[in-house]
């Protein structure tokens, strides 16, 4: 007799939570529910003092707070380039603050993550009004001047953005190398496949001033898009709704959304390779070929495809079940034997028996892994489905945490929309449409930029050997 475990369900962290980041739409919605929470056993919000966040945020530490002294005066020498105010804004120690020497070493220890030091020495000297501390600092080189040249379709502030690299920042080789790499990536999405771009300083320790010598050359248009080697079943006209590469359309969108993007033409073929396997054409081959056109401007793009055999199943099998049959869930599969292989279907057989029959038993943790097997006999496969099932498993306690500086919400409203209670075995599909529903509620803050919708996690069993089947 297979036994069953009970697990925490709550929403959040650790157990199935529920987060919903504040404000909640529920201070308005719900008036006069009162203060959210109360139940036992549910996280508590404690506010910080206002002595600590006003420290957190950058001001004076009041003082008698800690019996150690205040720092009087920081004193910065050896600085050429980068100014007091900068140093100071990656350290925690401040003056008026209570000296902490781990702190001091923290704060040490940022400003070399910088790369903008050499060397930093500290030293520090306490007198009877308080902690006076110095730093000599040595400094690495850091960039004065980035210069582009020659460029002419893209503006400087676009290529600003994309290079990485600004007046002040560290000047290194590498970074130079790098953001030089980012500007032909920027110039190739844009469709100047022939463009080169020269480091001219900046590549050579010490270079305080980069600067990038462009010719970015024309910018190339795709006028028309073929394929060949395609069998009747994938016309053309099917094949282009699979990449992302636009054609001139006879002429009718000459300059519109046909920029010749040597990355996106790549992405293209392995879209292409990859739609003919997910239908059992395993050996299938793409590749592409440019024509230019005269000026160089436009260009036709070939797809070249080998389609090769299509391999079919020999046999489906499943293995590692005990709770459900073999006949039962071969009943649910959609991958037959004597059909073509199809990769949708594969992966529907899996998300069915992982949702509709084990998630739907408490198996929570049950795992399905499709094998597809190549055979000797030329284009026949086997597939077997893999199942570890693991416990089984009950829900026991469903806590609630509502994340937010207040909440008006009570406990029982989001808890009125999930459908799992505690002793039943969980549902993997109800946890589904409860989710769904807490997101549909209107109680809750949604917006993923403001904070985390609503969520149902599943933690880890705190019961065990509870509730026999």
């Amino acid at each position: 007799m297979r036994k069953s475990k009970t697990c925490w369900l709550a929403f959040g962290l650790s157990a199935l939570w529920v987060y919903t980041l504040l404000p909640t739409k529920s201070a308005l919605a719900q008036p006069g529910m009162g203060g959210g929470g109360g139940q036992a056993g549910a996280p508590a919000f404690v506010k910080p003092e206002f002595r600590d966040r006003v420290w957190e945020e950058g001001g004076p530490r009041i003082r008698g707070l800690r019996s150690g002294k205040l720092v009087r005066a920081i004193e910065i020498v050896g600085n050429q380039t980068i100014s007091r105010h900068k140093i100071l804004s990656y350290m925690q120690t401040r003056p008026d603050r209570n000296f902490d020497e781990k702190l001091l070493q923290r704060d040490i220890h940022k400003l070399y993550s910088t790369d903008l030091f050499r060397k930093i020495v500290d030293s520090t000297v306490e007198k009877a009004d308080g902690v006076y501390v110095k730093l000599e600092v040595q400094e690495l080189p850091t960039v004065t001047e980035v210069i582009f040249h020659g460029n002419r379709a893209l503006n400087e502030s676009m290529l600003v953005k994309h290079c990485g690299i600004k007046a002040g920042d560290p000047s290194n080789p590498f970074a130079t190398n790098m953001a030089r790499q980012r500007l032909i990536d920027l110039y190739l999405e844009n469709g100047f496949n022939q463009v080169a771009i020269v480091v001219k300083e900046g590549d050579k320790a010490g270079d305080r001033r980069i600067y990038f010598d462009i010719a970015e050359g024309p910018k190339e248009r795709i006028w028309n898009i073929e394929f060949i080697g395609n069998s009747s079943q994938f016309p053309s006209a099917l094949l282009g709704t699979k990449i992302k590469s636009k054609s001139a359309r006879h002429g009718a969108t000459a300059y519109i959304l046909n920029v010749a993007n040597r990355n996106q033409i790549e992405e293209d073929k392995n879209t292409l390779g990859l739609y003919y396997r997910s239908l059992g054409y395993f050996q299938a081959s793409v590749d592409y070929q440019v024509k230019y056109y005269d000026g160089g401007e436009f260009l036709d793009l070939k797809f070249v495809i080998n389609e090769g055999p299509r391999f079919k199943i020999r046999n489906v099998s499943v293995t590692g079940n005990q709770f459900f049959s073999t006949e039962t869930l071969m009943q649910a599969l959609e991958s037959k034997p004597g059909e073509y292989f199809h990769l949708g279907k594969m992966q529907r057989d899996q998300r069915t028996m992982r949702n509709e029959y084990y998630g739907r038993e408490g198996f929570v943790y049950a795992d399905i892994v499709p094998v597809p097997t190549f055979l000797e006999e030329p284009g026949m496969l086997d597939i077997v489905y893999r199942i570890s099932e693991g416990d089984r498993y009950r829900a026991g306690e469903i806590r609630i945490h509502i994340a937010g500086d207040s909440s008006h919400t009570k406990h029982y409203v989001p808890l009125s929309l999930i459908g799992i209670r505690p002793g039943e075995f969980i549902d993997r599909r109800e946890v589904e449409l409860s989710e769904a529903r807490l997101m549909r509620s209107q109680i809750f803050e949604t917006n993923p930029t403001i904070g985390d919708p609503p969520k149902i996690e599943i933690g880890s069993p705190i019961f065990q050997n509870q509730n026999q089947r």
